[in-house]
C-alpha cells in the first residue's frame, strides 16, 4: 500500500536543486538510509535518463525515476522529493520541468503494483498534483498519501 512505502521518513521538501541528477540523488537518500537500495541503483536511474531521455517525466511536473531491480534494489521502497522551484529534466522544454520526484525501488514486477496504482491515481489528478506542489509540510503531503491509499483499494 502507498502509505506503507511513502512515509514521513521518505518524504523530503527542498526549495531548489540546480540539476535533475542532484534531484534524483537527494530524492534517493531516504531509501539509501533505509538500506532499500544501493548507491549503484541511483547511478543506474541517472544513466537510464542520460541514455533514453526524460521518459520518467510521466505527467507535467512529476517524474518517477526507477531502474531494474537487479541494478541495486535490496527491498521494495518509494521516496518523494517535493521541490518548491521546479528542476528541468530537459532544458528548453517546459513540459519537462518537475516539482515532484517519486523514486521507485521494486524487487519484482508484482509486489509494488497496488502501491503503484494508488500512486498513479494520485498523480493522474491534476488538482491533486497542484495541491501537492503547493503543500509546504511533510504532514500535509502525507494527508494526500493516506487519502489515496484508503480510496484506491487500501486496507
Amino acid at each position: 500500500m502507498l502509505s506503507q512505502l511513502i512515509t514521513k521518513e521518505t518524504i523530503q521538501i527542498r526549495n531548489y536543486v540546480d540539476t535533475w541528477e542532484k534531484a534524483i540523488r537527494i530524492a534517493s537518500v531516504p531509501l539509501l538510509k533505509q538500506k532499500k537500495i544501493e548507491k549503484r541503483y541511483i547511478d543506474a536511474m541517472i544513466n537510464n535518463i542520460k541514455k533514453i531521455g526524460p521518459y520518467i517525466v510521466l505527467t507535467p511536473k512529476v517524474a518517477i525515476p526507477h531502474a531494474r531491480p537487479e541494478e541495486g534494489v535490496i527491498d521494495i521502497g518509494m521516496s518523494l522529493l517535493k521541490l518548491n522551484k521546479p528542476v528541468s529534466f530537459s532544458n528548453g522544454d517546459p513540459t519537462k520541468d518537475v516539482s515532484l520526484i517519486v523514486i521507485i525501488a521494486a524487487i519484482d514486477n508484482d509486489l509494488h503494483l497496488k502501491a503503484l496504482s494508488q500512486l498513479s491515481a494520485m498523480l493522474e489528478d491534476e488538482s491533486t498534483v497542484e495541491q501537492l506542489i503547493q503543500e509546504s509540510t511533510v504532514d500535509g503531503i502525507l494527508q494526500y498519501i493516506y487519502k489515496f491509499s484508503n480510496e484506491k483499494g487500501g486496507e
